[in-house]
């Protein structure tokens, strides 16, 4: 019986503090959509380093917490996030020469919602020299 009592008081503290009568009105204080997606990804290549730059809707950035910055693994279809920034550059250092990099980069918000990446672009990036 102590069971079916505290359901019972699970379930009104839920249906009292849980949401509206019909369901529609959002809590306030939470972003329940994710960004859009970055635009115009460039990679420029330099010895052993890469330059990643792109744009983003400026109406947007209020609700910006970070861009998540990705590794493509084009031969195995792969990706692995090789980190963060707030600005809209990013410089990938210490990089192995004559091999070629493939970059994506996504824009999360406040809320800590990922959204779509852009498309891989992929540079040759060459050795420094001796």
């Amino acid at each position: 019986m102590k069971r079916f009592a505290m359901l019972t008081l699970v379930i009104l503290v839920v249906s009292y503090f849980g949401c509206s009568r019909e369901h529609r009105d959002l809590p306030t204080g939470f972003l329940f959509d994710a960004p859009p997606e970055p635009a115009n990804l460039t990679v420029n290549p330099g010895a052993e380093l890469a330059t990643l730059e792109w744009s983003f809707p400026g109406e947007s950035f209020g609700s910006l917490d970070h861009f998540n910055v990705y590794y493509y693994y084009e031969m195995f279809d792969m990706m692995e996030q090789i980190g963060t920034t707030t600005d809209t550059t990013f410089i990938d250092s210490f990089l192995v020469g004559n091999l070629y990099y493939c970059y994506e980069v996504s824009a999360v918000n406040v809320s800590g919602l990922e959204g779509w990446r852009t498309g891989p672009v992929c540079v040759f990036v060459t050795s420094a020299a001796p």
